[in-house]
């Protein structure tokens, strides 16, 4: 049985695609914060699911989740760093403590989830990273700057690894999903076209991962929409969006 890690497993789109993998046969292994939501999780896949806690801003932390879970399951085939983290933080009161913290949450602890696994990777000449970003981070949307800022960081850092990674045989996956029914998006006061619910987008993201796509870009009309808006110009996208918010 192919293994998966997979990270901010505790909740949402983690959750869903967690389990999502293991009844397609994926052993899984779940990591997040939230030791008491990953028992729980355990427990009710079973056999073949195994969870480690650990906080991704922090590289020592992940490093031991992750050699936790390939001693207990076997060499990761599969990672998915999904944690993630976003807050309403416009410039006009900025909160820049806030502002590092998502960066550490989406950027850093991305990094370190991928690091963790990627030498055993190179080692075997096989493997798949993959990183769940944002359709936020084609460009910087309003309040929302830091968010976006931080996924479209991850979103080119991947990009980039995706081609240096070829030779050595590795898959690079970057997942830019629109608004999905989740604790996060719970928060958010500001319209949230074509929400999908979390297990419908980790049945079209197991399905892309399986088929080792570089890019998962979903619901369809978010996919054509942003792609639409990163092309405008500047003073045509100041004038759309500042009239939808």
């Amino acid at each position: 049985m192919p293994v998966a890690i997979v990270t901010g497993a505790s909740s949402g789109i983690g959750e869903a695609l967690a389990v999502e993998l293991h009844r397609r046969g994926w052993k899984v292994g779940l990591v997040a914060r939230r030791e008491a939501q990953l028992v729980a999780l355990a427990q009710r896949l079973g056999e073949g699911a195994a969870h480690a806690t650990a906080d991704v801003t922090d590289a020592t932390q992940t490093r031991d989740a992750m050699a936790h879970l390939e001693a207990t399951l076997g060499p990761c085939d599969l990672v998915v760093a999904n944690a993630g983290l976003g807050i309403n933080n416009p410039a006009w009161r900025l909160d820049v403590e806030a502002l590092f913290q998502v960066h550490r949450v989406n950027f850093d602890g991305a990094v370190h989830t991928a690091v963790a696994v990627l030498p055993g990777m190179i080692e075997r000449s096989s493997g798949h990273l993959a990183v769940v970003s944002s359709v936020a981070g084609y460009r910087g949307l309003p309040r929302a700057g830091p968010y976006s800022a931080s996924k479209a960081a991850v979103s080119t850092l991947f990009e980039s690894w995706r081609v240096d990674l070829k030779r050595n045989g590795i898959a690079v996956t970057c997942v830019h999903p629109g608004f999905i029914e989740t604790p996060m998006t719970a928060q958010n006061k500001h319209p949230m076209p074509f929400m999908m619910k979390a297990d419908r987008a980790a049945r079209i993201i197991a399905d892309g991962l399986e088929k080792r796509r570089s890019d998962i870009t979903f619901p369809w009309q978010m996919r054509w929409l942003m792609r639409w808006v990163r092309w405008l110009p500047n003073w045509l996208y100041d004038r759309v969006v500042s009239r939808a918010v």
